[in-house]
């Protein structure tokens, strides 16, 4: 015979098994969703010299420009370096969990006046759209993820800055610059807060001119 009491444990021991499931479905899923930003971490350290303290030391250089802009009101005068390894860290480490979906990763390598950026665009969730007819129509054919490889100058002067676009790959294949400078558009609109690189914008912090160098840029305020 089946008293209350019996019940009862029955009950709780019911409530114990569902709290440790809950939480053991959480601990799961949240495992599963670290898994891609871990993968792409992985993937970037490897022989490319990214790490978390290269990630820390261009957030120190950040923050460092942060603050003199504001003890100085943008009226002083520094001189930062930052390597592309700090730069790319920081991509990998500080950026990449804000990246818009559409944006899966994205790698740096300067040289002197130019740049190469190299990124991984999942075109179903860009959701891209023109009002050229031709780029509409290409566009409209681009599925999945695919690798885009550009190289150009950025232009960084006087305040303000853009990306200017020499060439580029779609996977192992040339597509026209115009379509390529709509899909970097795009990409950069979709971001939090939304800019275009392909335009000329305020820098932050009251930076007047980047350099471009060997593996580097230097920047000033």
């Amino acid at each position: 015979m089946t008293t209350d009491r019996d019940r009862a444990a029955r009950r709780a021991g019911i409530n114990r098994i569902s709290h440790i499931a809950i939480g053991t479905l959480a601990l799961l899923l949240a495992d599963v969703a670290a898994f891609p930003l871990r993968v792409s971490l992985l993937q970037a350290e490897a022989g490319s010299g990214i790490s978390k303290g290269a990630a820390d030391e261009c957030a120190r250089k950040v923050k460092k420009l942060e603050e003199f802009a504001a003890r100085t009101g943008n009226r002083g005068t520094q001189t930062t370096r930052i390597s592309d390894v700090e730069l790319n860290s920081y991509l990998a480490y500080q950026l990449s969990p804000k990246y818009h979906p559409s944006l899966k990763s994205l790698t740096v390598q300067l040289e002197p006046t130019r740049l190469q950026g190299v990124a991984i665009v999942d075109f179903d969730q860009l959701g891209m759209s023109s009002k050229k007819s031709v780029t509409r129509i290409i566009a409209s054919l681009l599925t999945g993820k695919h690798t885009l490889t550009v190289h150009g100058k950025l232009i960084a002067d006087g305040g303000r800055a853009n990306f200017q676009l020499e060439r580029s790959l779609f996977d192992d294949i040339s597509l026209p610059n115009l379509l390529v400078e709509e899909i970097i558009s795009t990409v950069g609109k979709r971001q939090k807060p939304p800019f275009d690189p392909m335009q000329p914008s305020q820098m932050p912090y009251g930076i007047h001119k980047v350099d471009m160098g060997q593996g580097c840029i230097v920047v000033y305020q």
